[in-house]
């Protein structure tokens, strides 16, 4: 796979590269991908979407299977960034809990197409899958259980509790809520517009169990 970050070798010797248009090309090929998969979307779709030239995604990234990788790879470099420092072992670890929620509840909200790409990643995954997905989330899932271990040898979470199975359960409570966008909104159902209410409630269930009652 070439370098997801750079242009391709089709550029010419001493040519620049406009970062704006390429990173609107990303931006406008993640909007699509969250309506559609990738085999749908033409690059005149991308073109038409990002305002650009359509001779320019093939300067920038070679062809769409090269482009798919860099809309991942920017978006899961996002959650990186975005994401992971929240899970930290310093300090109190439900304080600690809370702000990793609301930061992935905020992740969502400005990266609607994530969850969608992550979701097609799982069940269809393509080359992207084990060069970038699984590291991102192997790193994510190790410092948010080493967050929970560290909880519980300061005897502020359970003993015997498994980490990894408090982490899939909060993670899985805020995505959920993303997921459902579409029913909620569709079913007139709560809590479409109360996400942050939502999330507090699931923390707080979920730390009523987890907290140690010494």
């Amino acid at each position: 796979m070439p370098n997801l970050h750079q242009p391709t070798q089709a550029s010419c010797a001493g040519d620049t590269v406009d970062h704006t248009t390429r990173a609107k090309i990303i931006e406008a090929t993640a909007v699509l991908l969250g309506k559609t998969c990738r085999h749908a979307v033409s690059i005149r779709d991308i073109a038409r979407e990002a305002g650009a030239n359509s001779a320019l995604v093939s300067y920038y990234f070679g062809g769409k299977e090269q482009l798919y990788g860099a809309v991942v790879a920017e978006q899961f470099t996002a959650y990186e960034r975005e994401v992971v420092p929240f899970f930290t072992a310093e300090g109190d670890v439900r304080k600690n809990l809370r702000a990793a929620c609301c930061a992935i509840a905020d992740f969502h909200k400005k990266r609607p197409f994530w969850l969608t790409l992550y979701l097609r990643e799982l069940t269809n995954p393509s080359a992207c899958y084990e060069t970038v997905i699984k590291p991102c989330i192997n790193n994510a899932s190790q410092q948010a259980a080493a967050m929970i271990q560290t909880g519980i040898d300061q005897g502020v979470l359970r003993a015997g509790l498994n980490p990894l199975f408090v982490v899939q359960s909060l993670i899985a409570l805020v995505n959920y809520q993303f997921i459902n966008q579409r029913i909620l909104r569709d079913l007139h159902l709560e809590p479409l517009d109360q996400a942050d209410k939502y999330i507090t409630f699931a923390l707080d269930m979920v730390l009523s169990f987890i907290v140690s009652e010494k």
